[in-house]
């Protein structure tokens, strides 16, 4: 097996990548305690190192392989950075954060394997305003380097629920208030044209190959849909994540 050098920052406390560098330097410079990377060669690269300096952030120069050593990956961009540890909320500590809002959304991710299609669902679920993501560290990918990349800096910005079983969280989520919705292609599900929303919802999405576990599709109160116009019967998961994110905000206006 494997065992991570204990000269190297843990794997959870890294991201990688231009674009969650700098969105990690606009929105939360605090949490980036050192930066590796190899000698610059373009202005982009400059500019950022500049800004890192100014900053009084450490910038380590080391080698492509030793990068993709760290970051277990070679996309990344020749920049990986070392983290403050991720902030997870527990159910009662977020339950409380959102207990004065009128309106909420949380994305529950299901059984998603893949790591970019993870960090592509943060990536959405940050941008369409919801107020968490979910996901079960037993049943899916984690929050891993390439996961964070994907996400361009989301993971850092959007409050995370990391949980152990996703069944018993949304059945915690309904006696908060929140209606369960899943999305998936079946014949007792609604059209998204036509289902209106509750002004707090868990929506929950699956994999394209796994779908959601049938556990989490009886605690759900709506099963819906998104009605396709082409010939293809359905879209990638982050995809659909977004066009469901975006419906909430135009047909939920408080």
């Amino acid at each position: 097996m494997n065992r991570p050098d204990p000269k190297l920052p843990p794997r959870d406390q890294m991201v990688m990548g231009l674009h969650a560098l700098k969105e990690l330097l606009g929105h939360a410079p605090e949490r980036l305690l050192r930066i590796y990377t190899v000698k610059p060669s373009g202005d982009r690269k400059s500019d950022i190192l500049a800004a890192c300096q100014s900053r009084n952030i450490p910038i380590v120069y080391t080698s492509l392989a030793e990068l993709t050593k760290m970051a277990g990956s070679d996309s990344h961009q020749s920049f990986v950075a070392h983290i403050k540890g991720r902030k997870f909320f527990d159910l009662k500590e977020f339950f409380t954060k959102v207990a004065d809002k009128e309106r909420s959304i949380v994305l529950m991710v299901d059984q998603i394997f893949d790591p970019q299609n993870f960090g592509a669902l943060i990536r959405s679920a940050e941008c369409l305003g919801a107020d968490a993501i979910v996901w079960s560290k037993n049943r899916g990918s984690d929050l891993t380097a390439t996961a964070a990349k994907s996400s361009c800096g989301a993971s850092e910005l959007l409050p995370l629920l990391r949980v152990s079983n996703l069944a018993e969280t949304a059945e915690a989520f309904k006696k908060e208030g929140f209606e369960v919705v899943a999305s998936l292609l079946d014949p007792r599900a609604k059209s998204l044209s036509t289902f209106s929303f509750a002004p707090k919802t868990l929506l929950i999405v699956g994999s394209e190959g796994e779908g959601i576990q049938p556990l989490l599709q009886k605690k759900s109160d709506h099963l819906i849909y998104i009605p396709m116009a082409g010939k293809i019967e359905s879209l990638n998961v982050a995809q659909a994540a977004a066009v469901l994110l975006y419906s909430f905000l135009e047909k939920i206006k408080i």
